[in-house]
């Protein structure tokens, strides 16, 4: 008697365990998996918004530089300045000194204006000569002035004032557009911090912003920094965050603080945005639910024993189909029942066993939808990271692999291919005029007339912005400028839904052939630049084509 209710009781432990035990770490593992999609996305969510206020935000900013930059006082006072030294006279940079802080007083964002001819020698400033100490340039600046327009100088801690600061350097142009000097506008970043996040609709979560050491200029939160120093991120772990953009990773926080978070590289300006949570509010109700669950199987194996434990003086004929049927369990036929006309606690125990397998059937039912369900969202989810969301054209990431593709394709059988940069001209004016609703609109009816211009062996993805890139396979430069002004004529006139009337759309666009010293990425990309730059500096609305330099055989 004594091995039959032992062996009652070790199976009625196994017949609860196993099932509940694997089903719950299942259903654990699947729950924890749901919580990092849920948090990387969030994540993704908060730093995006980040990105799009603080570039929102540039734009202003150096909206605001570049009309400084024309004033005829800061034009005609550069023009007299190097007169007034040949005469020993500093009449002309006390009028620029007062001026610039005049104009001080009325801009909020601004700390300080410093005007330096092309040399880099300061000529006037808002700033005591004692105190100043102007962001560096180039030693070449005006020349790649003259290319680029303005130069943004990296974000750095600003000593003097206690604070995260960035500069725009802006040329100021003679009549004859010669580059007089530069007007350095020199902004405050703590006033984005209210824009980091939005109060109601951004996820949980902190925003950092780093400068290129890895120092903390900025935080969403300023608990975050606990001084007026920057704090410094562990140089290990923004290595980690910067090789995976857009990836969540855990990783120690500025306070020793255990945190889940990612990064996104912003160029204008060169900002490292990390959007993180604390790991401990985040598996907090995880952990919870753990705890219950753990005490939850052992009360149902407490219950099980002491059952199992009387009923075993009554079972002994019935015993040997419990051990078949608890077999099929363990081999995986859960199509078990069995059948009984006791009353007694042997029934009661069988009727109990049938009850547990329907409910494992319906487990592993549950199980079998929720993992054909987890198929499609992978499914969709690999769809949406190569799409862009706006116009359903490929996104930047694909646009790599597609150009790499086809300069290995290009290196391998002399096949030429055509690439077209387009950028629909004076977008942020029909953007401001006509709202971003129909600003989107306009990309998005853009992009549709793109891919009804091209063939399904081209590629066509959005840049960024209002810029759009066209891989075109096997195609000579002549053809794409045939396709260039198919797409031209196609975008001229759209009818925007989101205002009703029609918008005159024009396109610049650079056209250029693939050639043999294209070994890279960044070498064709800069050409194509350089063929959409020609074709704006042309007087817009028109197609440039950089004819290549050696002919195809």
């Amino acid at each position: 008697m004594k091995s039959i209710k032992s062996k009652i009781i070790v199976f009625s432990i196994l017949a609860t365990l196993i099932p509940s035990v694997g089903l719950g770490v299942l259903s654990f593992q699947q729950n924890e998996v749901m919580i990092n999609e849920n948090v990387t996305r969030e994540l993704r969510a908060l730093a995006n918004h980040a990105s799009r206020e603080l570039d929102l935000w540039t734009k202003d900013q150096v909206y605001i530089a570049r009309e400084l930059s024309t004033s005829k006082i800061l034009i005609d006072g550069l023009s007299l300045t190097e007169q007034s030294h040949k005469n020993n006279l500093l009449s002309q940079p006390k009028i620029l000194e007062h001026y610039l802080k005049s104009v001080h007083n009325k801009l909020e964002t601004v700390l300080e204006l410093t005007v330096v001819d092309t040399e880099g020698e300061v000529i006037a400033s808002t700033i005591d000569s004692e105190s100043l100490t102007p962001p560096p340039l180039q030693k070449n600046w005006p020349e790649y002035a003259s290319i680029q327009g303005n130069v943004i100088i990296p974000p750095h801690w600003n000593t003097l004032h206690s604070t995260a600061t960035f500069s725009i350097s802006v040329p100021i142009l003679s009549i004859d557009d010669f580059i007089l000097g530069a007007l350095i506008v020199t902004f405050d970043l703590h006033n984005i911090q209210s824009s980091l996040k939005d109060p109601i609709k951004s996820p949980p979560g902190d925003v950092l912003l780093l400068d290129q050491n890895g120092r903390v200029m900025l935080a969403s939160n300023n608990l975050a920094l606990e001084t007026n120093q920057p704090a410094t991120l562990d140089s290990q772990v923004l290595q980690r965050l910067q090789d995976n953009p857009g990836e969540s990773e855990i990783f120690e926080g500025l306070h020793q603080q255990k945190m889940i978070g990612l990064a996104y590289a912003s160029e204008k300006p060169p900002i490292t945005i990390i959007a993180s949570r604390s790991h401990e509010s985040i598996y907090a109700a995880w952990v919870q639910q753990r705890n219950l669950f753990i005490g939850f199987i052992s009360v149902l194996l407490l219950i099980v024993t002491t059952i199992a434990f009387r009923m075993g003086h009554a079972i002994v004929v019935p015993l040997e189909r419990l051990i078949s049927a608890t077999e099929k369990i363990v081999k995986g036929d859960l199509n078990v029942e069995l059948n009984t006309t006791q009353r007694n606690e042997m029934g009661q125990l069988t009727q109990m066993f049938n009850q547990m397998t329907d409910k494992l059937r319906q487990n592993q039912s549950e199980i079998n939808a929720a993992s054909a369900a987890m198929q499609l969202k992978n499914q969709l989810l690999e769809t949406l990271s190569i799409t862009d969301s706006l116009t359903g054209l490929y996104n930047r990431n694909k646009l790599n692999l597609i150009i790499n593709d086809q300069l290995a394709r290009y290196a391998r059988n002399k096949r030429p291919f055509a690439v077209l940069m387009i950028d629909v001209d004076y977008f942020k004016t029909l953007n401001d005029s006509l709202g971003h609703i129909a600003g989107d609109e306009i990309l998005a009816t853009v992009a549709n007339k793109i891919i009804h211009c091209i063939r399904s062996v081209d590629f066509a993805a959005r840049y960024g912005g209002d810029e759009f890139i066209l891989i075109l396979t096997e195609t000579t430069a002549d053809e794409a400028m045939k396709t260039a002004e198919r797409i031209r004529s196609q975008v001229a006139s759209i009818h925007c839904n989101a205002i009703n009337q029609t918008v005159e759309v024009t396109l610049s666009i650079g056209i250029i052939q693939s050639e043999p010293e294209d070994n890279s990425l960044t070498i064709l990309l800069s050409r194509v630049d350089s063929a959409l730059y020609e074709a704006k500096h042309a007087g817009r609305n028109q197609a440039y084509c950089m004819q290549p330099k050696t002919s195809v055989a």
